[in-house]
């Protein structure tokens, strides 16, 4: 590998990087605002004296690379269809950033790797293989992130249901209840039912406001719970009772998922084994001996062998998961 090589791959490392730092770098914080405007009433009492009351406590906004990059292409960038669909998925992640910053995390981390990849194999494959993993392997977080949070999110609905139910029985109203709960919820249930009072508060109806909840955790114990508050406005009936009863199905329901799990687990780890073990013994052995294993990737026999082998193993891991995966 030349030197010229080098010394372009770095660059091109280091201009990746310091676009990544410009579009997601800190905001100033309060005290250096404070001080900025401190600055610059010092400044105005040394020319003409005291500060007239219309600039006391004014702050100079500096320049913000970030906000100016969101108003110019991320605007634009999340009214299309692509950018709508990853602000859903960036929300239902947890994941507060812009989807201009998320592209921009992405795309530097999938041509970081991919030169990295072309100076190790000394292949302009490594670009693609980079491009590939960049973006399944977003999409996999992503996914990962969100399914962690639907697990909490699924955990704390019950003791949820419970308090709000008791906050019925105590005199408060449904709104009243929740809004209590909401400050006193950890996260995610907490945010979720603060931002649900605030959209009413903004003049969303309540049940279209839940709705946008219902839509965001994508729980059908939530959904249930929502049908059940839509009849109750309609025909009538003791709220308190209605939350009684879903909350001890909900209670139900999650104590059936709990055996399942228990049940299935031997089954569960013998898929993760099953995708694991020949990968780990394959690297292991070309890390040994990489004369004995490179037929299997320079020979047309040995690469349809290892075909055959990965479209079996994927699909014994579908199969397993398939069996599994028990809906409640």
């Amino acid at each position: 590998m030349s030197l010229v090589s080098l010394v372009a791959g770095a660059l091109v490392i280091l201009g990746v990087f310091g676009a990544v730092f410009m579009l997601t770098g800190a905001k100033p914080t309060p005290v250096e605002e404070t001080a900025q405007a401190s600055t610059a009433e010092s400044e105005w009492e040394d020319e003409y004296g005291d500060t007239p009351l219309a600039l006391q406590g004014m702050k100079k906004k500096p320049f913000d690379f970030r906000d100016t990059v969101q108003q110019s292409v991320g605007k634009r960038f999340e009214k299309s269809s692509r950018g709508a669909k990853l602000v859903d998925q960036l929300q239902k992640a947890d994941l507060k950033l812009h989807p201009t910053e998320w592209t921009a995390m992405v795309t530097a981390g999938s041509i970081v790797l991919g030169i990295l990849l072309m100076f190790r194999f000394k292949s302009i494959i490594g670009l693609l293989i980079g491009a590939v993993v960049g973006f399944f392997g977003s999409r996999i977080y992503l996914k990962m992130r969100y399914n962690k949070r639907k697990k909490k999110f699924e955990d704390q609905l019950g003791p949820t249901v419970l308090a709000l139910s008791n906050g019925v029985k105590a005199g408060y109203t449904l709104a009243q209840a929740m809004n209590l709960v909401s400050q006193n919820a950890p996260s995610p249930m907490g945010p979720d039912l603060a931002r649900v009072m605030r959209e009413t508060q903004l003049g969303v109806p309540f049940i279209e406001a839940f709705g946008h909840m219902v839509d965001r955790s994508e729980s059908e114990d939530l959904k249930l719970l929502m049908t059940a508050i839509q009849i109750q406005q309609q025909v009538g009936g003791n709220l308190a009772v209605i939350l009684d009863n879903i909350e001890f199905t909900i209670r139900e329901r999650v104590r059936i998922k709990g055996e399942i799990k228990t049940i299935t687990g031997q089954a569960r780890a013998s898929g993760w084994v099953l995708i694991v073990l020949p990968l780990a013994l394959s690297g292991i052995l070309y890390m040994i001996a990489p004369s004995y294993f490179d037929p299997m990737l320079t020979k047309l026999p040995g690469q349809i062998m290892l075909g055959i082998a990965f479209f079996m193993i994927a699909g014994g891991y579908a199969i397993i998961r398939k069996i599994v995966n028990v809906e409640v």
